[in-house]
């Protein structure tokens, strides 16, 4: 029944579906095994039950979840939702003095990690802490007694298990006290807490975003309707403590997917072996394979290099002209009966002369591209981050389109994604079915489409609160159920949603106009001469930009001037070398279809700083903006000054 749905009740749905069919494959000995959704379920169990009989976990207690994408993480997850219990992801890399502090404020009763050299940390953290558990450690005997395995440090640390002794534990007892987990998974409320998901923290302290089991039916239900995939093998490759992966991982089982899971390291040969339909992904492994597609081609000799750009921009003309005719270019504003008769008949003239030239570069690129995606990725899902234009563009012109999306932690991720059949670029798609949106402008006015307005947002899917705080609660949630993204947004006028941004990334230059930094940014990145960048502005009078430039890029740049590539500090004070990359920033700022004549780069610092977790970058990799602009303080003076 809608809305009275738990994880645990509807985990067992999907078993009583898909029972013998594989659900999770990892590689072991180098090959790709999997186990069946009923051994899933029989694990999550078993688990479950020890953890309540050696543990004491009941309904209601926090448990850590510290540890990367692997199957264990939703074995776990799982165990954790059977008790009604509630779990607190991070993944095992999260800086220390981060952890710590989620570890303080949540207060977790039980604690499972990836590594035993977290251990002390944690103890550190909760000294009060009932339990810990190791996913990677050697086994110890365990005895029928249930405590046989477990050790201590013997000055006053918390007993310790490994994941292991916890499932011979529970496997010990399983047959006699099956009933007791299956009364434990029936008593569990929609409106219990699932999970309390701390946020990256790009804007300050990590928040705990409270999300209940009902806040998860909302997306698992409509999520596959606009997908339509069913018995699919997938890819997953992000971190689960993500919202994203997390929800898509759900949303696979839902359908009886096989998840296998993959690794950063491993990627390029588990795309061949498993030939993935679905993936969800961030922007920068796009942006990453877009820029080695042209890495590629600058490899090539001078004359069949050029042959191969000028096919590519006229595919790029071509696919262009083929969105016009679909309907699926996007539009601000209404446009009039001549001018789309007009366009139409342009795009009409365009595709038909371009065609033989896209066909072309599809044979000697895009098919590649297609090729070492696996060949058969139909639904390459976006999200986490704004996908610069001019990737969009290419891959939908290599016959490989985006589906990007927009959500947040406090929504369970998805509130507006592309529709795989008509799939507008430049926007997020439509908000989904179920989740209501407004937009409103300095005033508080209701937003007309076009305008730029803050997204407010209410459904099933928003959270319930900030764990612990109520005052970072109210300013961000209704009494009615209203949510404040902070996201500047505008509607298209087919009705998709365009998100410009975070609020507090806008730059408020001292003529009063307003800069979407990070949309700045992304596109000054899509480049491959540029590793990343970062825009300042706020209160000066032009935008500058600190921009990190693409070392293989450089050291060519260098050979090509007759300089000593080996000393990277020396070549970005070159006044050849910045005269160089200032021209790149301002050819791409100054871009009028895509930003305003105010929003050009008018100064660049190349930069060889790096960008480290923790300080100028948040755990999911976004840019650390206040923080940036607190330690470079100096640096973004000097850009004004000299």
């Amino acid at each position: 029944m809608a809305g009275a749905a738990t994880l645990p009740r509807l985990f067992a749905d999907w078993v009583a579906e898909y029972g013998a069919e594989p659900a999770l494959s990892r590689r072991v000995d180098g090959v790709f095994t999997a186990f069946t959704y009923k051994e899933l379920d029989r694990r999550a169990s078993v688990l479950a039950l020890a953890l309540a009989r050696a543990l004491n976990v009941s309904r209601g207690d926090l448990v850590a979840l510290i540890s990367d994408n692997r199957p264990e993480w939703l074995v776990c997850s799982l165990a954790i939702h059977f008790l009604g219990a509630v779990d607190v992801p991070r993944a095992s890399d999260t800086p220390p003095d981060i952890l710590a502090a989620i570890l303080r404020h949540s207060e977790p009763a039980v604690v499972i990690v990836e590594d035993p050299a977290q251990l002390r940390q944690v103890r550190e953290a909760l000294p009060g802490l009932r339990a810990a558990v190791v996913i990677d450690a050697p086994q110890r005997r365990v005895d029928s007694s249930g405590t046989g395995g477990a050790t201590s440090a013997g000055d006053g640390a918390c007993p310790t298990f490994t994941l292991a002794e916890l499932m011979a534990l529970g496997e010990a007892t399983w047959p006699e006290s099956a009933g007791e987990i299956a009364r434990r998974r029936a008593a569990v409320s929609p409106e219990d807490l699932a999970t309390i998901i701390y946020t990256s923290g790009t804007t300050g302290a990590p928040k705990g975003v409270a999300l209940t089991h009902a806040n998860y039916e909302h997306n698992l239900c409509e999520l596959p309707k606009l997908l339509g995939i069913e018995r699919e093998p997938v890819l997953t490759l992000l971190q689960p403590w993500h919202a994203l992966e997390r929800q898509m991982q759900l949303m696979y089982l839902s359908k009886g997917c096989c998840v296998h899971y993959s690794h950063v390291m491993t990627l390029r040969g588990d795309l061949t072996a498993v030939r993935p339909v679905v993936m969800a992904t961030v922007p920068e492994l796009w942006v990453k394979l877009y820029k080695g597609v042209f890495l590629r081609i600058d490899g090539l000799k001078p004359a069949r290099r050029r042959l191969v750009r000028w096919l590519v921009a006229r595919s790029l003309a071509s696919a262009r002209a083929r969105r016009v005719l679909a309907g699926r270019e996007p539009a601000v504003r209404p446009r009039g009966p001549i001018r789309r008769a007009v366009a139409y008949a342009w795009a009409l003239v365009e595709a038909a002369a371009l065609a033989p030239f896209h066909a072309l570069a599809d044979r000697l690129v895009f098919r590649e591209v297609r090729a070492g995606l696996g060949g058969r990725l139909r639904f390459p899902c976006v999200g986490g981050g704004p996908l610069p234009d001019a990737v969009d563009e290419f891959f939908d012109a290599a016959g490989m389109p985006l589906l990007e999306g927009y959500g947040m932690t406090e929504t369970i991720v998805v509130i507006a994604m592309r529709d795989p059949l008509r799939r507008v670029l430049r926007t997020t798609g439509q908000v989904i079915r179920g989740v209501e949106h407004r937009l409103a402008g300095e005033d508080g006015s209701p937003c007309r489409p076009g305008d730029v307005g803050r997204l407010h947002v209410r459904g099933p899917n928003v959270m319930r609160e900030y764990y612990r705080d109520p005052e970072r609660t109210a300013e961000v949630l209704s009494a009615d159920g209203w949510l404040d993204t902070c996201d500047l947004a505008l509607v298209h006028a087919d009705g998709s949603l365009r998100v410009l941004g975070r609020l507090d990334d806008t730059l408020v230059l001292t003529n009063g106009e307003n800069v979407n930094a990070p949309y700045l940014e992304n596109e000054l990145c899509a480049s491959e001469w540029i590793d990343r960048a970062v825009v300042v502005g706020a209160g000066r009078p032009y935008v500058a930009a600190f921009v990190a430039p693409s070392r293989t890029h450089l050291e060519g740049l260098a050979r090509s001037l007759g300089l000593d590539a080996g000393e990277p500090a020396t070549l970005i004070a070159d006044e050849r070398i910045v005269k160089h990359y200032r021209s790149l920033v301002s050819a791409i700022s100054g871009d009028a279809r895509r930003f305003a004549p105010y929003e050009r780069v008018h100064r660049v610092r190349l930069w060889l700083g790096e960008f480290r977790i923790g300080r100028e970058l948040s755990q999911t990799l976004k840019l650390r903006r206040q923080e940036f602009l607190r330690v470079y303080s100096c640096e973004i003076d000097e850009l004004y000054t000299r």
